[in-house]
């Protein structure tokens, strides 16, 4: 396939320039002007749409896709980890593999309609643990997107639980790899974990060579049961059980101190930011200050990037920031990096050798588009309604707002139905 006069937009550094791309494969094979289509090539003239990387969200909750209007607790929760076990605690209990696999695939269909081409996933159902990740891993791959997932490791339902999560962590990252998917190693925090429990995650990182995906100082209470239990900071807990490794993936770091933030990323370890999910749980503001490896995730909210990342650049600015909109790139752009760690391709370029993981925007700017303003464009200009197309390892995921491999519609229809099943029982539980 050969693409015509495209406006090409990337991130790291900020790049705008025009050119046609010619793909062959799972890959940008060559880019430059005025490239003629050779024979049996399929030319699609782009007429001047921006076309972009596809988007990464690098920490997600796919099993909350069907909690979207559900109703809410009793009593309001009067903290965060009142809102753990009287919200999301009781919905992933009540995960049957039916709600697993509509999670995925409604999940996976809103992220193609936003732009987003690779999801780094934690999962939680302790009802319903075997097969979970596959159920998943079928669900994206049916909508054509990457992924890179695990299962949430926890104390909270027993040692049985706890050892079922390990070996689906496990067994997936062994056997389930894919061009589209990936498996890691996850876990839920610190507060749920005891040191046994860490050191299996450790052992289960160095079985499989995968990264660990954890969250990591989300709210306060997580730091205040480590230094009460074990007489140490986080940090130093992670890092006594060999768990701060290249490639690990903290989730939210919202309470580490900005020396703690550097002594992870000394360790290689990456911070997955999101601010809009912070904001909701009243958990308090990451030191984005500090973040030098790290990039965006959404915790769940939903799968819309290009909102997160336009909520990280106002929070931002609230908090006196000069620098938000290039931090925000920075941000964007390491979700880019991130996805070359895990899945060792070039992501986030439009170059020949790069992975064919791209996005077509129906945005007509009413100003010039440049390298020097493309931030302003991204922050305050483009949004999903732009999404034309999306096109990941070579293959149209979407063309012309028309999913490719999957019936939207009824999809939706099945989830309304599991949903509905789903509040029932977390209201019987």
């Amino acid at each position: 396939m050969l693409l015509k006069h495209a406006r090409l937009a990337t991130f790291d550094p900020p790049r705008v320039d025009e050119a046609d791309l010619r793909i062959e494969g799972e890959r940008i094979a060559e880019r430059g002007p005025a490239l003629s289509a050779r024979p049996g090539e399929e030319a699609l003239e782009l007429e001047g749409a921006v076309v972009m990387p596809g988007l990464v969200n690098a920490h997600t909750h796919l099993y909350s896709a069907l909690a979207r209007g559900m109703p809410g607790p009793g009593a309001p929760p009067r903290s965060f980890v009142e809102t753990l076990e009287r919200v999301w605690w009781k919905l992933d209990r009540a995960l049957d593999a039916e709600a697993v696999y509509l999670s995925g695939l409604v999940g996976g269909i809103e992220a193609a309609r936003s732009g987003t081409t690779l999801l780094i996933d934690h999962h939680s159902s302790p009802s319903s643990v075997r097969g979970s990740l596959r159920l998943i891993q079928c669900a994206l791959e049916e909508v054509g997107l990457r992924s890179a997932l695990c299962y949430e490791v926890t104390d909270r339902n027993g040692p049985e639980a706890r050892d079922l999560g390990v070996e689906e962590n496990v067994s997936f990252a062994r056997e389930r790899a894919t061009t589209l998917t990936r498996g890691l190693v996850g876990a839920h925090a610190s507060f749920t974990l005891g040191d046994e429990s860490l050191d299996r995650l450790a052992r289960a990182v160095a079985e499989t060579g995968a990264s660990l995906h954890l969250h990591v100082a989300e709210d306060g209470a997580d730091v205040e049961d480590c230094r009460a239990r074990y007489g140490c900071t986080l940090v130093e807990r992670l890092d006594r059980h060999g768990l701060l490794a290249s490639r690990a993936l903290l989730a939210h770091c919202v309470h580490l101190r900005p020396d703690e933030v550097q002594s992870v990323h000394a360790k290689g370890c990456w911070i997955a930011h999101n601010p809009r999910s912070n904001m909701n749980n009243a958990v308090g503001y990451a030191p984005t200050a500090a973040l030098r490896r790290a990039a965006l995730g959404t915790d769940g909210m939903d799968e819309d990037m290009l909102a997160e990342a336009r909520a990280a650049f106002l929070k931002m600015r609230d908090a006196g920031r000069d620098d938000a909109a290039a931090a925000t790139l920075q941000l964007v752009a390491g979700g880019h990096r991130l996805a070359a760690a895990l899945f060792g391709l070039p992501f986030g370029k439009l170059d020949a050798g790069a992975p064919a993981d791209l996005i077509v925007l129906d945005y007509r700017p009413p100003t010039d588009l440049q390298a020097d303003n493309l931030a302003g464009h991204l922050l305050f200009g483009i949004d999903r309604s732009h999404v034309r197309s999306v096109m990941v390892a070579g293959r149209w995921v979407m063309r012309e707002r028309e999913l490719a491999g999957v019936d939207a519609a009824a999809a939706f229809a099945r989830a309304r139905a599991a949903a509905r099943d789903l509040w029932s029982r977390m209201s019987a539980g």
